[in-house]
């Protein structure tokens, strides 16, 4: 009795690794389908990951928006396209090229911005930092749409260290708060 019983495990000791083997050798001698849905493909990589839009702005009484758009035929650099909500009309406001501040060679890479209320006056954000959970700290540049011509707000403070600038009604200042003061600028 304890004989048959030790040849039944013995027996079952030997075939379970080649019953194992012989299961999975198929599968290992072929390609991964491309067709086939796993969840290493849609967690994994970058297959599955949604396009981001934004950040977007409203503009006419939402008659039309603005976005940034990667730019075509620059890597790494973006501009601000506006589209008419009814026709789907773009029209580029403001063109990589402009971005780019005196002394540099690459333009702004832009995080946020924000129009001045008579859309003379753009405020963009750039060069951001993490507090807390929100990129609310780093640089803001003014770009003045008449003239093109780009300001960098707060321009003797060390990079990235500006908080939640905005435009006051008339669109002639910026306020801003740096190492814990609210300053103002024309």
């Amino acid at each position: 009795c304890c004989m048959e019983l030790n040849n039944s495990r013995m027996k079952t000791i030997i075939l379970f690794p080649i019953l194992i083997f012989l299961t999975l050798s198929p599968a290992m001698g072929q390609a991964a389908d491309p067709s086939t849905l796993t969840l290493d493909r849609i967690f994994s990589g970058s297959e599955f990951a949604p396009k981001s839009f934004g950040p977007f702005e409203w503009l006419d009484e939402r008659t039309a928006y603005t976005t940034l758009e990667d730019a075509a035929g620059l890597e790494n650099a973006q501009e601000l396209v506006r589209y008419d909500t009814r026709s789907g009309q773009r029209e580029v406001l403001v063109a990589a090229r402009e971005l780019i501040p005196t002394g540099s060679d690459a333009p702004l890479r832009i995080s946020d911005y924000d129009w001045s209320a008579d859309k003379s006056k753009l405020l963009i954000f750039t060069n951001t930092v993490k507090v807390w959970r929100l990129n609310a700290r780093g640089d803001y540049w003014v770009m003045d749409l008449k003239s093109r011509a780009l300001r960098k707000v707060g321009a003797g403070a060390k990079p990235s260290t500006l908080l939640f600038a905005k435009f006051p009604p008339d669109g002639q200042r910026v306020a801003y708060v740096r190492e814990h003061d609210i300053y103002v600028e024309s």
